[in-house]
């Protein structure tokens, strides 16, 4: 699928592991290309905010707005996934003695950020206790109460590749009062994810993984309309309506307070940096997405899920285990110990086979996460090679 815009395919004999890094397509390297040119040739009103944000934020916003079927003005850029869950819960001010809950086995980002907040908060910390490497949504539902402030997880697991069901979830949640905030770096770009018809009221995705943008610091934040009403965000001055309805004609105005009062701006754009946005990781950014959009998520995910379900097939009927299903990742324990497993890892990666190792809380495995460039020839080479790396003698 578009094999021909990833020339760091021709690095590996398979690469499988968009779980950790996504692969960059070429249209990102035309995209900052022409912005940069513009830069530094002055080529239209570079130097100004409007002329900037026109041409290179909204057209991230409208692809990203795309993506998720939301209104653009919902949709924020940002530092991947933990500048934007924590712009997220710092616009937020709960009660003291409310709790937040999450789960045991999330990435380490989620839980700096919740033991931070919830010491400054004076929250309740409900930690949820997975169960041979899975999370049940009805432990996670009783977890949840009256005085719960917000759940915070990620929706598809970065070690088992698990899967949440958030529209139930969000329904327990909001019948409490709470909110639901997602960490999506391992579903947005693999997976359909319309947070508006899941109940999310926020989210955060970092752009390094499915979303194809690696070493740029891009990410996305989603926030409904209710949450906005909500949040009270720090103000800097460009997330705050132009007092004159556009940053350019204010400059000059010989009456202008800077300690006057401005208007929070609206939607999204209220939770912005405050100054100007990196626009060049946004043009990066724009050229991934728009891909993903000209590909469409809907074809993604089926693509995604049968090289996925064909990895899982394989093998469970070779005797192997895995440890969730759901997404296009897919963590195969093979029965070995930890060093085991680590040398037949490393005998793939010797051998072009790019996949990852991972483990959380005793549970681990040889992990493959396929996605749009690859194609069902990577998908047996791995197998052929993980078999034979086990001593199965299988291909």
């Amino acid at each position: 699928m578009r094999r021909s815009l990833f020339p760091a395919l021709k690095k590996f004999k398979a690469y499988l592991n968009t779980a950790s890094t996504g692969l960059m397509p070429s249209t990102a390297l035309l995209e900052t290309t022409k912005l940069l040119n513009d830069v530094i040739e002055f080529n239209g009103e570079v130097n100004s905010v409007d002329y900037m944000d026109e041409c290179v934020l909204k057209p991230l916003l409208d692809e990203a707005a795309r993506l998720m079927k939301v209104s653009p003005e919902n949709i924020g850029l940002s530092i991947q996934t933990t500048e934007g869950l924590r712009r997220i819960l710092l616009s937020l001010e709960p009660k003291r003695g409310q709790n937040i809950v999450s789960l045991d086995t999330e990435f380490p980002t989620i839980p700096a950020l919740l033991k931070s907040y919830s010491g400054r908060f004076n929250l309740e910390l409900r930690v949820v206790e997975n169960k041979n490497g899975v999370h049940c949504i009805e432990d996670i539902e009783r977890a949840i109460d009256d005085g719960t402030f917000a759940v915070v997880l990620s929706s598809v697991n970065w070690v088992t590749g698990g899967r949440i069901d958030l529209r139930e979830l969000s329904g327990v949640a909001h019948e409490h009062g709470a909110l639901l905030i997602v960490d999506a770096v391992q579903h947005l770009g693999s997976l359909r994810l319309f947070p508006e018809r899941k109940g999310i009221d926020a989210l955060s995705a970092g752009g390094e993984k499915w979303l194809l943008s690696p070493d740029t610091g891009a990410g996305l934040i989603y926030v409904s309309d209710e949450l906005l009403e909500e949040a009270e965000p720090i103000a800097g001055l460009l997330n705050s309506e132009p007092p004159t309805g556009e940053w350019g004609s204010w400059w000059g105005l010989p009456e202008k307070d800077p300690w006057g009062e401005l208007k929070p701006a609206r939607g999204a754009k209220r939770l912005d940096f405050g100054g100007g946005p990196p626009y060049l990781v946004a043009g990066a950014f724009l050229a991934s997405l728009r891909l993903i959009n000209e590909i469409g998520i809907e074809e993604i995910e089926r693509h995604n899920l049968k090289l996925a379900g064909r990895i899982r097939d394989e093998a469970l009927s070779s005797g192997l285990e895995v440890l969730a299903e759901g997404s296009p990742i897919v963590t195969i324990k093979t029965g070995l110990s930890y060093e085991e497993k680590e040398r037949v890892y490393q005998k793939l990666a010797a051998e072009g086979i790019s996949v990852s190792h991972r483990g959380v809380l005793g549970h681990y495995g040889i992990r493959a996460s396929p996605h749009l460039y690859n194609g069902r020839e990577d998908v047996e080479m791995f197998l052929e090679a993980l078999f034979e790396g086990l001593g199965s003698g299988q291909s």
